[in-house]
Formats: structure tokens, sequence, C-alpha cells
């Protein structure tokens, strides 16, 4: 790929601009009009991109001049998968992630010193925990935090937030005992007898139910805390954009996010997933995909589709049925799918849903499949035939790039992540970070697809003739204007381009001319959300 080229623009300002933002090397992700040395902003919006001799005339008495001292001006960047309260709540929680975190024993030791700072019988609630970073090769039990917490209900969460160990105390109060049935789609683990073991898989719905408010591991303060933590931190990486990705997202949900968009209290724009199981709470209250506004909306119906039983579930029919009614309630789904075998599931479930789909939902409502972690050739046939989008998350690539290669099967690791096949076949594509899984930092993800190394630097397999790695400009533009697709509102946000809103961050240096190690280290300078400043770091 060439670096683009400045042109030049003779259009005169009609109206001064509220901040013009000059000696800049700007990427607008336009293809019309890729690179840009300014930019004007009024109104929420950008006014006009282009040379800094054309944009340098919109800037009035009253206009804020930003001087960029030549660094790089990028929209926005956007999170298109995600679980912000998760996030949020593992910031205050119990780090239980390696290195640090080693073995069960060192796990108690990290308990044990939370409950040293905690009042008997509240809950202490640990994140990123995994059993193949373990010493013991094994999921903690519910007897292992016992004895490390025995006086306060203990809930902690598997890094990839699909397995949950609950301590007795917190199998008490979330009332699961020998007689308890598995919920639809978890699995209670039971040792022979019948009596749970504490760990418990695919339940996250099911025990916000059980538990409400009282097992989430943090009180008020701390709760405001981590909320405060994750906008700052959002800020902080240049993110203005988030999709939150959770299965079971309710009218509730929708509420305490709009209390916290109102608020201020989290200033990044909001597209809140709709659980599939909980459109009908949607729907009598007229709400349909895209209700709400710039700052919250609502996004597609999310489906989980897993293994962990070791089928499918649900299975094809049910699946059909499910992606059917979304649409027909005015939805595009985002169906959950990691292994080949639940890709092609929903691939087939698009395909037969989709006869009707051109009459129920705008042409922007894309159907979508969160993950594709794994794609074979076959796999990436499938996906682009039933005219899904993919929303993948390349940073795993970077962050568990060693663990795939000590656990997966050596002849899938070319097709782990398959960015590279996917944008060649030309299936519409976007990035994320799924977060608290790993970190929210876009250059993690962006890193991974340019690379397709490890944190340790080395290189995943890669097939001959088939490079799963695509140029650093295509990458940022995946986390970008593929976000703002993915989430149908390309049309409004995603490039710096006249009428879209000001939503860029400015980086300290230019990501075209850094190595793979060097786009870890590119720091974020300046956000803006709305044509508002809402972090600086100038040092």
């Amino acid at each position: 790929m060439e670096r683009p080229q400045v042109r030049a623009t003779g259009k005169r300002p009609p109206i001064a601009a509220d901040i013009v933002l000059l000696n800049a090397r700007v990427y607008t992700m336009d293809d019309e009009n890729p690179l840009a040395e300014a930019v004007a902003v009024g109104g929420g919006r950008i006014m006009v991109v282009g040379p800094e001799g054309s944009v340098s005339r919109w800037a009035g008495r009253r206009s804020e001049v930003v001087d960029c001292r030549g660094m790089t001006l990028l929209p926005g960047f956007h999170d298109a998968h995600c679980h912000l309260l998760a996030t949020a709540s593992a910031l205050t929680g119990v780090d239980c992630r390696a290195p640090g975190v080693g073995s069960i024993i060192r796990l108690q030791q990290a308990i044990r010193e939370e409950a040293g700072r905690r009042e008997a019988g509240t809950w202490i609630r640990g994140f990123g925990y995994d059993e193949r970073d373990l010493l013991e090769k094994r999921h903690p039990t519910r007897w292992d935090l016992d004895a490390a917490a025995p006086d306060h209900p203990v809930r902690i969460e598997h890094r990839s937030g699909h397995a949950t160990v609950l301590n007795s105390r917190g199998l008490e109060v979330a009332g699961i005992h020998r007689d308890t049935v598995d919920p639809a789609g978890g699995v209670i683990e039971r040792k022979e007898g019948g009596d749970p073991t504490g760990v418990l898989y695919e339940v996250s719905g099911w025990l916000r139910e059980r538990l409400g408010g009282s097992g989430r591991g943090d009180n008020g303060e701390e709760r405001k805390e981590g909320l405060s933590r994750l906008n700052r931190r959002l800020l902080e990486c240049g993110i203005t954009s988030v999709q939150d990705a959770g299965p079971d997202n309710d009218w509730p949900r929708w509420e305490a996010f709009s209390d916290l968009v109102e608020s201020g209290r989290l200033n990044c724009r909001v597209t809140m997933m709709a659980g599939a199981s909980r459109l009908g709470e949607f729907a009598r209250r007229g709400m349909k995909w895209g209700y709400g506004n710039g700052r919250l909306r609502l996004g597609h119906a999310k489906v989980m589709l897993t293994m962990t039983t070791g089928d499918l579930q649900p299975g094809t029919p049910e699946l059909t049925k499910m992606v059917s009614l979304a649409h027909s309630e005015g939805f595009p789904v985002a169906i959950h799918a990691v292994e080949q075998e639940a890709i092609h599931a929903a691939c087939r479930a698009f395909s037969k849903a989709g006869v009707h789909r051109p009459s129920l939902l705008p042409s922007a409502a894309l159907d979508r499949v969160e993950h594709c972690s794994e794609g074979p050739k076959e796999t990436i046939r499938r996906v682009k035939a039933a005219g899904a989008m993919v929303v993948t998350q390349p940073g795993f690539i970077h962050w568990n790039g060693e663990r795939y290669r000590e656990n997966v099967d050596p002849g899938l690791l070319p097709d782990l992540y398959p960015v590279g096949r996917l944008a060649t076949a030309g299936v519409p594509l976007a990035f994320s970070s799924d977060s608290p899984v790993v970190d929210l930092d876009p250059w993690a993800g962006i890193a991974g697809a340019v690379s397709h190394r490890t944190r340790e630097g080395r290189l995943l397999p890669e097939r001959e003739g088939a490079s799963q790695r695509i140029p650093v400009l295509e990458a940022i533009s995946r986390y970008t204007r593929g976000g703002a697709t993915s989430e149908g509102t390309g049309k409004g946000k995603g490039m710096l381009k006249t009428g879209m809103a000001a939503d860029m961050v400015l980086v300290d240096r230019d990501p075209w001319e850094a190595g793979p190690t060097e786009l870890l280290g590119i720091k974020t300078v300046l956000t803006m959300v709305g044509g508002r400043v809402l972090f600086e770091n100038w040092a």
C-alpha cells in the first residue's frame, strides 16, 4: 500500500470554526481524501479537512487553534465488541492474571490479602484467571477459595468470560446446591455425588438474575471508582465509540447506560447490544436497532452460540428461528461464534433466515459473526456467502499468542484470527478488544493484525500464499471506519470527513513509520469526542 498524498482544496469558509487543528499528519480513512494537514471543527462536526493553508482560514477571533506539532491525527478508535461494566469491575477487582498469579497457591494468597481488607460477609471478586496458566493446570474450586476467604462470598471470572468460580459462601448466596438444575446453555460442574465444585460455565446472565446487585463484588464507591477508571482508560486509549456486547443486556441495563452517559461518567459514544432473549422488553417500548441518539443507541441482537456442553447450543433450527425473530423485530443479529463448527452454524442460520431480511431491515444493518477465531479457507467462503460481517480481535494474537502456540493444534495455528484472509476475501471487517478479556488498547490489536506476532515477538505460522497480515493503515481503518460500519453508523462517523462527527485522536508518532513493536508504544496526546477535547497529555 502506497502512502496517501495531501490534496489541495479551494473552499472558502462561510463561518469560523470552534477549533482548528493545524500542523498535523492527518490520516482520514476517507478513500477520496486519505491524507491531510489540518482539520476545522464546528458544532461538534468536522467542517473541513485539507491542507493547512486552506484550513487555517477557518480560524476566527474566537476559534481555538491547536498546534499538533507535526504529530498524527486519526479518527477516534471504535471498539466494536467489549463489555463495559465487567471492565469497570475488573479495574477494581483482584487481578488473577498470569504471570502475577501463576498457581492456585498464589491465587489463594491474592484472595486472602483482599479478604484482610474487607469486612466479613462482603463480596470479593477476581478477574482474569486461566487454568492453563496455573501450575496445577486446573480450575480452582470452591474449596480452594474457601481456604483463602471462608468468611466472604468469592467470585472469580475466567479470562475468557465463559467460566466463573464461586466459593461455598458464594454458592449459598446464589442458591446453588446439588439439586439446582443446570441453566439453559450453561453447566454447573459437579463432583461425584452431585455437589457443585464451584466451577460454572456460560452462566453470567443466569447468575446476574440470581444475585442481583449483591453479586457484583463491589460496593457503591468501588463501582464509581471502577467507572471513573474505565472512562479515563477509554479516553487515554483514544477510544471514542464502543459497543457493549453483553448477551443478557436488557431494559435495566439500558437505563444504567443512559444514566452513565447523561451524567457524563462515560464520555465515549455507546451502542448497547440487546440480548436476543430480551427483545420483547425493547419492542414493547417501541425500540429497535438504531434507537437512541449520537451518545447512546441500541445495537444488534446478541446471540451466544457455544460448544460448552460438547454440542452446539442452540442447535441450528433454534438458532435460525432466533435470527428470523430478531429480524422481524427490526434487529440485525450478532452471533458469538468462535470455533469453525459454530461459525458454519451461524452462517447457515443467516442464510436460512435471510430470505425476508431486505424487507425487514435497513441496508446498513449487517448481520455479524463475533470473534471468528478459527478461519480456514472454507470457513471464510461460508462467511462471505452468508453476507455477514466479522468483528474480531487480532489483539488476542499479541496477548495470547504464546498460549496458542502451546495449546492449539499446529494444523489450526495458521488459521487463527484470519484478518488477512478475511480482508482478501472482501468480508466486511471490524476490530475490537473483547475487554476485559484483554486490555482495551487498540494498538495491541493493530500490531497483531500488522505483524501476526505474539507479545514475545514470535510469528504465528502462516500458510504459503495466505498471509494473515495487513498494512497498518488498513488495520487502523478496521478499528475506526470498520467499527462504525459494524454498528450501521458509517455515514456519520469513523472518518475525518466534512460533515462527520468530530471524534478524533492525536497520537505522538506516525504509525506508517513505526514497526510492529513501536506501534505498541504509541501514546495518545489528545482525544476529542463530538468536538470536545476530553483528554490531553502533551508531556
